[in-house]
């Protein structure tokens, strides 16, 4: 590029203020902070969060898209409300997606990953619920990782959100905490062993265990 030219360059933020907008409202939703059916109003949102209009009308069309955020006839946006059909639609995706994880994991991840997947599994020494979740969330960011495939990242990542605004629910169901822990467990005992129809097969069991207990705790929140 020539000096003459160097004047059109336009510098750009390291992430756009819409990135960071979507990731604070996302985050907010995944929490449980703003709940399904709850009215998003740009006023509201824009007090919340100190951003103009346009940046949060573009956030809530990226977290429209990912199926967070939905229409509600006159009342404009909503945090969605996720039925038993969806629920079942988005576990039966993830089913092949984890198992493909799993396997890729085992053909790519080094000695050091496989042992930090096994850590991620480690019993909260909080108790607390949320440290629990996010010891879930980093499970699969380490599983994801290891795999080494950008593509499945992208597919597995389109789904993760809802799945883990369900997760925080469903994991309140007794028991169901950690029996998911056993689970995951097995999955990295597997894996240790470099087994991988052994541990597509038990990653595609843990996820239809997830979903039946999604689906059991909308039924007690008396989802559609």
């Amino acid at each position: 590029m020539t000096d003459d030219n160097r004047g059109l360059l336009v510098e750009r933020p390291e992430r756009l203020l819409r990135d960071r907008v979507t990731d604070v409202v996302r985050e907010a939703i995944m929490r449980g902070d703003l709940k399904p059916g709850r009215r998003l109003t740009e006023r509201e949102l824009g007090e919340l969060t100190g951003v103009s209009r346009t940046s949060l009308r573009e956030a809530l069309r990226s977290l429209q898209a990912e199926g967070l955020v939905e229409r509600s006839g006159a009342r404009g946006l909503q945090v969605a409300v996720l039925t038993a059909a969806v629920v079942s639609e988005l576990y039966d995706v993830r089913a092949p997606l984890e198992a493909a994880a799993v396997e890729l994991f085992i053909g790519h991840a080094s000695d050091a990953q496989v042992v930090a997947l096994r850590a991620a599994t480690a019993p909260s020494s909080s108790g607390e619920f949320d440290d629990q979740l996010a010891a879930t969330r980093r499970f699969y960011a380490l599983l994801l990782d290891g795999a080494g495939n950008s593509i499945l990242q992208q597919m597995f990542g389109s789904i993760e959100a809802r799945i883990h605004a369900l997760r925080r629910v469903s994991l309140r169901i007794s028991g169901r905490a950690e029996a998911s822990r056993r689970e995951l467990l097995e999955i990295v005992d597997l894996i240790e062993q470099r087994n991988g129809p052994a541990a597509a097969a038990a990653a595609r069991a843990h996820v239809a265990a997830a979903k039946a207990a999604a689906l059991a705790a909308l039924e007690g929140h008396g989802a559609a």
